[in-house]
């Protein structure tokens, strides 16, 4: 901020806005069908029959996961009081002050543990660069302009990753339902084809947790997979606990090429495929090979829609989803024989490959928008725009 264009100041936060909270709580709009809308941490969340301000404004996120989002918010509303409302003073651009507002770290304002809060006594003391009326009116229409690009940008290729999904579904879909017959009822499998249990076809392991009062447990010869360490990858070889051999000993040994599903919370079919010996916690069911199927086979099957839907199906229906391992025995899967199993495992992983580079790609090109965006903004409140 030493070489501003001239023209330009510095000024604190406090200067250029003013800030004032809300005591309106969600419960005060519940079913209520008012005229005007209420903001919340991630937008609408209501209407009332009133509104607190009458002009534009910013809502500022002071409480909660959001914590430091901001809202430009519309003549005529209101907020929750998890928001603040910052109002600007005269010859402030809102836009300009939402920009900048953007700019700012409020991970250093942070305080809070299980309910995280700023304050604007905190962060009012921000140096904001202010160049006059009209040069602020002209950074944001630049500003507006190239956002805009890079906004359609990144929806285009979050669009193209969703599909890259949905390619993968669809490659699953031929290769288990050859016939394109969805009612199990109905369905005639191939010729050498079999409906099969898991527990016919493996191992059914539900893992344990060593205890964590005997640290010599632990160590880093052997991985724990948990639910966590199941990123979306194939092989799984890394885990964040680890056991060393007398924990491996008092737990539940999975050689490599076990398959990993959780079958428990939240995350309740979520998969994975061993690439090291280890062992799993008691979210996990493990299902060891034998001879009749392929590893790799058996995880793209798992991965499919069709086993998602009825491992699901089959879990019980609380707040917290869970199959036991008796039920999750008797999940079926059509089994080719061996040397189909491994060409459509061969063909599937290949296909699997293409599409995780492309991924890759993908995310790495909005990576690199988000971050073409912040340079925008450091250029634009260094008077280089």
């Amino acid at each position: 901020m030493t070489n501003l264009p001239q023209g330009w100041e510095i000024k604190r936060l406090e200067e250029v806005c003013k800030n004032s909270s809300s005591n309106l709580a969600l419960k005060d709009i519940k079913d209520k069908n008012g005229r005007y809308p209420v903001f919340g941490a991630s937008g609408i969340v209501g209407y009332v029959d009133f509104y607190h301000k009458d002009k534009e404004c910013l809502g500022i996120v002071k409480d909660g996961a959001g914590v430091g989002r901001i809202f430009i918010l519309p003549k005529n509303t209101s907020v929750i009081g998890t928001l603040n409302y910052l109002e600007t003073f005269e010859n402030i651009n809102l836009k300009y002050l939402f920009y900048f507002l953007n700019n700012i770290d409020f991970s250093k304002y942070v305080l809070g543990a299980a309910i995280p809060h700023i304050y604007f006594r905190d962060y009012k003391k921000e140096q904001i660069p202010m160049p006059p009326l009209k040069e602020q009116e002209r950074i944001v229409g630049i500003l507006d302009e190239s956002f805009a690009k890079i906004d359609e940008s990144i929806k285009i290729l979050e669009q193209d990753l969703l599909n890259l999904d949905e390619l993968m579904q669809s490659a699953l879909q031929k290769a288990f339902n050859p016939l394109k017959d969805n009612a199990k009822e109905n369905y005639q499998l191939p010729q050498g084809w079999e409906w099969k249990s898991l527990g016919e076809i493996g191992e059914i392991i539900t893992g344990t947790t060593p205890s964590k009062n005997n640290p010599n447990f632990y160590g880093n010869e052997y991985p724990l997979f948990k639910p966590s360490d199941l990123n979306g990858d194939m092989i799984i070889k890394f885990a964040s606990d680890n056991l060393s051999k007398l924990g491996f000993d008092n737990a539940r040994n999975l050689p490599k090429n076990t398959i990993l599903i959780v079958c428990i919370g939240a995350s309740i079919g979520k998969i994975g495929l061993s690439g090291v010996n280890g062992s799993c916690n008691q979210q996990i069911n493990a299902v060891i090979s034998n001879s009749t199927f392929i590893s790799k086979y058996l995880f793209f099957v798992c991965l499919s829609n069709y086993f998602q839907e009825i491992l699901k199906k089959n879990a019980s229906q609380t707040t917290l989803p869970i199959i036991n391992k008796t039920e999750f025995s008797k999940l079926q899967i059509p089994l080719p024989p061996l040397k189909e199993q491994k060409q459509i495992a061969s063909y599937l992983d290949e296909l699997s490959l293409n599409i995780k580079a492309l991924k890759e790609n993908y995310k790495t090109q909005i990576k690199d928008y988000e971050e073409l965006k912040k340079s925008l903004l450091k250029k634009a409140f260094e008077g280089r725009l």
